[in-house]
């Protein structure tokens, strides 16, 4: 089955040699060096590309750096923008159709079986942009990968952060799909954003609420998969629309943080 696009268009472009010019020109831009380390996961934002996407890119440049000859598991939790539920949402689809090409959806069965809170709801992602905006910045980045999209609700995130381990994804990169603050004015945004960012590179994923983050279920189960593995976080960047797209008088705010083997 198919997951067609639903912000095709509006979030990014439609037309695929834009959208690959587009993103290629956002990774090429990333102003963030490479680490010694080995990028394992990322926390990068989801509004549309002339907002978040140069943040966004600092993440994936980062991805670019792997190793190109390995076949990549993705797995991105996303929040519910759309749809109130308890647990981790599925597709029923296996291929998400992007302008630039088919992205298939990696075999879950395992993931279904061993999970209470996992389960499979087209509803979930029909509408959903959070996973969707992600895929482009995958395409460019990474040669061949297939991707695990959860769409997240009510979830518990320790369980599920064992679950996800549990799996033993050869060449697993885990990525949460997140915007921080939203609407504040600049100068609150900046302060409340800092101070979200601090928990984060902290770890304190129980002191994260979603007027932190709308993410923050995607976020938590990332932290906790860090300490699972031993990951820790990179702050590569931070803005907010007011630095991206002029309006400084309601902004929303974007970080690209990776984690890297210890």
């Amino acid at each position: 089955m198919i997951r067609h696009p639903a912000v095709a268009g509006q979030f990014y472009p439609a037309q695929p040699q834009q959208l690959l010019g587009d993103v290629r020109e956002y990774i090429d831009g990333a102003k963030t060096a490479g680490s010694s380390g080995t990028c394992k996961g990322l926390i990068v934002p989801h509004a549309g590309y002339v907002y978040s996407g140069p943040v966004a890119a600092e993440g994936y440049a980062q991805l670019a750096r792997l190793d190109q000859s390995a076949s990549y598991n993705v797995v991105i939790m996303a929040p519910s923008h759309h749809v109130a539920f308890r647990g981790a949402a599925l597709p029923e689809a296996d291929v998400f159709r992007m302008p630039m090409g088919d992205v298939a959806v990696a075999n879950v069965d395992k993931l279904l079986a061993g999970s209470t809170s996992v389960f499979v709801s087209p509803q979930a992602h029909a509408l959903e942009h959070a996973v969707e905006v992600q895929l482009p910045f995958l395409q460019v980045a990474l040669r061949k990968f297939s991707i695990v999209p959860l769409v997240l609700g009510d979830v518990d995130c320790v369980k599920l952060a064992h679950e996800i381990v549990a799996l033993d994804l050869p060449h697993c990169l885990i990525i949460a799909s997140s915007d921080l603050s939203h609407y504040d004015p600049y100068d609150e945004a900046v302060a409340h954003d800092r101070a979200t960012i601090d928990l984060i590179m902290k770890g304190k994923s129980d002191d994260l609420t979603g007027e932190d983050a709308c993410g923050y279920m995607a976020v938590r189960t990332l932290l906790s998969v860090a300490h699972l593995e031993g990951w820790r976080p990179h702050l590569l960047d931070y803005r907010n629309s007011g630095d991206t797209a002029g309006d400084k008088s309601a902004v929303v705010g974007y970080a690209a943080i990776s984690f890297q083997e210890a």
